[in-house]
């Protein structure tokens, strides 16, 4: 099921996650922690529906188990 972009970004942050802004206005935001960097396109901004892609992604970049942050969403 897609998620909204700004709720995957509020979930994030409750794991110690942040999510930055893209670089020079584009559209490829960036999760980051430790080291580790997770890009998320994101053409309409926080308004953005993503796909269970890169929930899954995030997850197993970052070492969350899904269930835990899908209840977060």
């Amino acid at each position: 099921m897609p998620v909204r972009f700004r709720d995957l970004k509020r979930a994030l942050r409750d794991f110690g996650i942040e999510v930055r802004d893209p670089p020079g206005g584009g559209s490829h935001y960036h999760a980051v922690k430790d080291g580790r960097t997770f890009p998320i396109t994101a053409h309409n901004g926080l308004k953005s529906e993503l796909p269970d892609g890169y929930v899954r992604g995030v997850c197993a970049t970052f070492g969350i188990d899904e269930k835990e942050l899908r209840r977060k969403l």
